[in-house]
């Protein structure tokens, strides 16, 4: 059997070619060096701390490894997110302005359980968990692979079907398709 010379030896994953990291890495540089330059205002002493702050950024990107999955956004879907957003952050401000501003306080906090149906370690699960406060009187507590616990203002309020709603425009966001909810998901 011929050893196969593209996969890194140790990992098995594709080696990448020397001349494009060199050439990936020396327009990053340029890219930072620009962007200091253009934040000091040109001035002079400012490398002093410039350039090792810009080797720091470089050393660490080197380390970072590049996404083994690339993530697609789907334009009708980015408008449809950005929609829904705009049209929830108006609502969820209103809602719990008017829930804790009444004389009798119409809220029932309590924490909500939801299974999560994005991939695991996709940027879609990150901007959920990062939108999910948006939706009126939520605020996510804890997460981890398969679930997320939600504090809520009212968890008596359909507070699953609302999250259930966000996860779909965010998949749609990422071109993605949602497995069905299983049976017994929050």
């Amino acid at each position: 059997m011929q050893a196969n010379h593209h996969l890194h030896p140790n990992r098995g994953e594709p080696v990448r070619p020397a001349k494009s990291v060199t050439a990936r890495s020396l327009a990053l540089a340029a890219l930072l060096a620009l962007l200091w330059f253009v934040l000091a205002g040109g001035d002079a002493s400012s490398w002093i701390v410039g350039v090792p702050t810009i080797v720091a950024a470089l050393l660490l990107a080197r380390r970072v490894a590049a996404p083994a999955t690339v993530w697609r956004l789907d334009p009708a879907g980015a408008l449809r997110f950005a929609v829904f957003f705009a049209r929830e952050s108006v609502r969820g401000g209103f809602d719990v302005a008017g829930r804790v501003s009444a004389r009798q306080p119409r809220i029932a906090p309590g924490l909500v359980r939801y299974r999560w149906r994005l991939p695991a370690g996709s940027p879609a699960r990150t901007l959920f968990v990062l939108c999910a406060s948006l939706l009126p009187g939520t605020l996510v507590a804890a997460a981890d692979d398969r679930e997320l616990l939600i504090h809520a203002l009212d968890a008596t309020a359909s507070v699953a079907g609302e999250l259930a709603a966000l996860e779909q425009h965010v998949a749609r966001l990422f071109a993605l398709r949602l497995p069905a909810p299983e049976a017994g998901d929050a």
